[in-house]
């Protein structure tokens, strides 16, 4: 995969605080930011998944009458107790 190369400014105090746990993690300080970055961008789509999943069903629950899963009953019932 081609790289790119992205220059960051931050204080010394951040600065020193990677460079510390990268060396404890026995990794780069490019590599525990990358993976940092990585990880918060894993986050960052769960939590808007979860926001559409979550704006989807209050939708659902505004207006019962075009909600209504009763008509579904008897073809559950049909597949899931064979009756």
């Amino acid at each position: 995969m081609p790289t790119a190369v992205f220059q960051l400014r931050a204080d010394n105090e951040l600065l020193t605080e990677v460079k510390e746990i990268a060396h404890k993690r026995q990794v780069s300080a490019n590599r525990f930011l990358i993976d940092v970055i990585k990880d918060s961008l894993r986050r960052e789509k769960e939590l808007e998944r979860d926001r559409l999943w979550r704006e989807g069903f209050e939708a659902m629950g505004r207006d019962s009458d075009t909600n209504s899963v009763e008509y579904m009953i008897p073809a559950a019932r049909e597949v899931f107790l064979d009756s």
